[in-house]
Parts: structure tokens; C-alpha cells; sequence
């Protein structure tokens, strides 16, 4: 027998899981310049919801021609859909450096009860005693809580978390780690490459507060910030996420070993987001000149009625 089954060639999908204060927004920027008309970003109906693989396999299945999602709601395991293959991708970061952010955003941000009046109210060392004491779930392991255990902070995390987080960081289509941006993109845009042949990875960066990475001497710096005993409790709180980063590191740079031209091709990303920043601007002054021109032929209009 020779038989043709019916089927069509596979779906693919780039699935985003955004962690809050983890480059997110950069992300989603890449992605809808990547899939201009065919990205999407997905939420629940409440800032605690959490959706899971079903909800993320039923709205795929609603919505047909979306090629790239992101998601603060979503959460792993990813699912497995007939027919589709899911490109995940999740970026981690100094657990340190993302709770100063978080203490950032909070201070700029729309409320938040209530993280915003803390932030407002307090330094970064009142704000960070005042998560551990009242809101661990924010200040302990969260990324390694997230990758693991959708989330759910039910405990501290164990080694037990630690293996199934890093499981799905080696799995990981796309791993990223916000200090290793560039290259993380880099190694993404290489294995991308198959099954989204054009594919660029260019961009500007996004939401950006007043610490972007943990300085050269973190300890010197955050023992500076929050004091020794404090630093010294907030790292023994996130052994397990300090452990996922320096393993996803470890990741990161095993790709990059396998992509030709590394440095290169590091160099020709950087440049095309200069270019990409370069013209952005120009576009800025070219927008707000014609705007000028406007309120000046809107002031004669006035001057000559008068």
C-alpha cells in the first residue's frame, strides 16, 4: 500500500513566558516586528491569573494565524498540540538585580497594592524587609518557583525544584538570561533559523529602569544597598534561582560554542540595533519638527484672526 494521509505541515509557534522585570518587554518588542499582524499577548481576567498549557493550546486553536505569543499569566508545562510546534522562550536574570528592578517599577509604576505604596513609602532596604516579611513569595526563588511549579508558592524551593527548573531551561527552545541579552539573541536567531528562515532579532530596548544588570562587583554593591546581614538573608532566599541562573549561563554559552561566526554574527546584531535605535530617533525629530510646524501655522491661524 501507498497511502497520502491527509495532514498539513506543522504549525509553528514562538511562545513567550514573560517573567515580570526579566526583559520582557523587549522581548515582545522583537517578536512584534518579527510577526508583524500575528502576535499576540495573552492574559487572564485578574493580575493573579495563571494560564496553564489547555488555556494556551485553546486560544492557538482560536486564533490560526498567530505565530508569536507572550504572556505575564502563562505558565510551564508547555503543551504538546497535534499538528504545532511550540518555540518556547523564557528569559532569567540575577535574582538580586530583578528585586531592586521590581523595587524600581514599583516606585514609578501605576499602583499596585501594595507593592507600589511600600516602594513609594520605603527605601530598598525597608522594601525588601517588608516583602521577606510580609510577601516571600516575591522575594524568594521566584523564577525557579515559576519554571517548576507554575508558580505556585506553596514553599520554599528545594533542589528537587531546582533539577525540574533547569530541566526546562535545557529543553528550552530560546533560553535567555537578561546579563547575556545580546548573546542569548544570537543563538536564538541561529536554531530559529530552520523554522523561521527570516527571522531577526534586532531591537531597542524597552522599560528599561535604573539598573539594567547586577554590577561586576555585585557584592560590594548590594551589601552597599541593603547591608550585609540583609544581602547575605536575600541570597541564602534565591541559592536555588543564583544556582538556575549560573546553569542557564552555562546553557547559553554551550550554543554559542555551536554557532559559526559567534562574535561576528554578536557584532552584526549589535550594529543593526544601532541602526534600528539611529532611525527610531530620526523618525522622533522628524515627528516632532512637523509638530512644531504645526503649532507655529496654528499661532498665525490665531494671530491673523485676532
Amino acid at each position: 500500500m501507498n497511502v497520502t494521509v491527509p495532514v498539513g505541515g506543522a504549525r509553528r509557534v514562538v511562545v513567550h513566558y514573560h517573567i515580570f522585570k526579566n526583559g520582557g518587554s523587549t522581548i515582545e518588542y522583537i517578536l512584534e516586528r518579527a510577526f508583524p499582524g500575528r502576535f499576540a499577548t495573552i492574559h487572564g481576567g485578574d493580575p493573579d491569573a495563571v494560564l496553564d498549557a489547555a488555556d494556551l493550546a485553546a486560544f492557538l486553536d482560536q486564533y490560526p494565524g498567530i505565530a508569536a505569543v507572550s504572556s505575564h499569566h502563562l505558565r510551564y508545562p508547555k503543551p504538546v498540540i497535534r499538528g504545532t510546534v511550540l518555540f518556547d522562550c523564557c528569559f532569567l536574570r540575577d535574582p538580586l538585580a530583578r528585586l531592586y528592578s521590581s523595587y524600581n517599577h514599583f516606585r514609578r509604576s501605576d499602583p499596585v497594592p501594595p507593592y507600589s505604596r511600600w516602594a513609594r513609602t520605603y527605601n530598598a532596604r525597608e522594601f525588601a524587609k517588608r516583602l521577606i516579611d510580609e510577601a516571600p513569595h516575591l522575594a524568594s526563588d521566584v523564577q525557579v518557583t515559576q519554571l517548576a511549579n507554575a508558580g505556585a508558592f506553596t514553599r520554599p524551593a528545594n533542589d528537587e525544584d531546582l533539577e525540574r527548573a533547569s530541566a526546562v531551561v535545557r529543553e528550552m527552545a530560546m533560553p535567555g538570561l537578561v546579563e547575556m541579552f545580546d548573546e542569548s539573541l544570537v543563538a536564538a536567531e541561529h536554531f530559529l533559523r530552520p523554522a523561521f528562515p527570516g527571522l531577526r532579532m534586532e531591537y531597542i530596548a524597552q522599560n528599561i529602569g535604573p539598573v539594567a544588570h547586577a554590577p561586576h562587583d555585585a557584592r560590594e554593591y548590594w551589601e552597599n544597598l541593603w547591608g550585609r546581614e540583609l544581602y547575605g538573608l536575600l541570597r541564602r532566599m534565591n541559592e536555588m534561582d543564583l544556582e538556575l541562573v549560573r546553569r542557564a549561563r552555562g546553557e547559553i554559552e554551550r550554543r554559542l560554542r555551536q554557532v559559526p561566526r559567534a562574535e561576528e554574527r554578536l557584532r552584526d546584531l549589535r550594529a543593526r540595533c544601532e541602526r534600528l535605535a539611529a532611525a527610531a530617533e530620526e523618525r522622533a525629530a522628524e515627528a516632532a519638527a512637523q509638530d512644531g510646524i504645526g503649532v507655529g501655522k496654528r499661532a498665525l491661524r490665531r494671530a491673523a484672526g485676532a
